[in-house]
């Protein structure tokens, strides 16, 4: 091979891996957006969790009240 061969693949080799960094960040950048999305899901989803226990327990004591038949 010639010095300019080799010269042109190394500029080419170059930008494959400037090019694969710039990937790499991005995608770094998008999984941690996604990760910040998934803990505010999960956050949601605890809080509609203890919300719906409240709501069972809820049904739960009115269910009682009228078994013994109490005035509600």
């Amino acid at each position: 091979m010639s010095n300019n061969h080799l010269v042109a693949e190394i500029v080419e080799l170059t930008q494959r891996v400037a090019d694969l960094q710039s990937a790499n960040a991005r995608l770094t950048e998008e999984r941690e957006a996604a990760r910040s999305s998934v803990d505010l899901l999960m956050h949601e989803v605890a809080t509609l969790e203890d919300r719906l226990k409240a709501s069972e327990a809820t049904v739960d004591r009115l269910r009682l009240h009228i078994q013994q038949g109490v005035e509600l």
